[in-house]
């Protein structure tokens, strides 16, 4: 079973080498298989009130009920994930809540947690990063769910639950259409 809602969906590592870090979460940790994608500059992002410019390859793949995201930054622009990386190398950047979005931004709001990176994704739904590193150690993620991410997320999980752990442990995002 996916994680239910109201608890913690995703945990992302950032790292600087995606193949290596696809080796190690498939072989070694048995999560997967990993959806590999990459994420072009995407309008509208603010960076601790600026804009700012990320582009990054992403990888999902599942552990159990927990999605883990891998997170490789291919670009410059100033980011919550050079942020970790520049301070403590790969490794633990964030969860994600299975929250409401607007629900859960008015939570960390209220205790004091500062938005570090948001926007939009192509399809309108909106993405939120607070930095939470006071209280957790990292960030923590919104993200609106809409119906069309729900269904990848459970085509990914499908994907896992019939997965023997060894044959293709890195796909295509594309192969979830």
């Amino acid at each position: 079973m996916m994680q239910p809602k109201g608890s913690i969906l995703e945990l992302c590592q950032v790292v600087r080498d995606m193949d290596s870090a696809l080796d190690h979460w498939t072989r070694v940790m048995g999560a997967g298989p990993f959806f590999v994608f990459d994420v072009p500059v995407l309008p509208g992002q603010i960076y601790r009130g600026e804009p700012t410019q990320v582009a990054m390859k992403v990888g999902f793949g599942f552990s159990g009920g927990l999605l883990i995201e891998l997170l490789q930054q291919t670009n410059d622009g100033p980011s919550v994930f050079t942020e970790m990386l520049d301070r403590h190398g790969d490794g633990y950047h964030h969860v994600m809540l299975r929250v409401p979005y607007d629900e859960g931004v008015e939570r960390l709001s209220r205790e004091g947690y500062a938005m570090a990176f948001s926007g939009t994704m192509p399809s309108g739904e909106r993405f939120a990063l607070f930095d939470t590193r006071s209280g957790n150690g990292g960030y923590v993620e919104l993200m609106e769910m809409s119906p069309a991410i729900e269904a990848s997320l459970e085509r990914m999980h499908t994907a896992h639950q019939q997965w023997d752990g060894v044959s293709r442990p890195v796909r295509s995002m594309a192969e979830l259409a």
